[in-house]
């Protein structure tokens, strides 16, 4: 009963729990209508309830004339452990 229980420590002890990544984030945006170009870290929330929120730049056609006009061209993800999912639509820095 004993190695049972030390076993069962030792175990969680070692485990980690998943973490999703910048490709689920991709994966995220390529299912919102935003082909990845780019992915980085926008913000990093740490503690129990860790989360970590990427900015993923969408690789869109180029436009051209009024209609060509500053619309959202990146998108913010959030991922929490394994799952990710959309925050919101957001126009990108331009360097």
């Amino acid at each position: 009963m004993f190695r049972f229980f030390t076993l069962l420590f030792v175990t969680l002890l070692f485990a980690h729990p998943a973490h999703a990544g910048q490709a689920e984030a991709r994966e995220v945006a390529r299912l919102n209508n935003c082909p990845p170009k780019k992915v980085e870290v926008f913000q990093s929330l740490l503690g129990s309830q860790g989360k970590i929120i990427y900015q993923v730049s969408c690789n869109l056609p180029k436009t051209t004339g009024a209609e060509g006009s500053g619309g959202p061209d990146a998108v913010l993800i959030g991922c929490a452990q394994s799952l990710c999912e959309l925050i919101r639509p957001v126009s990108a820095e331009k360097k």
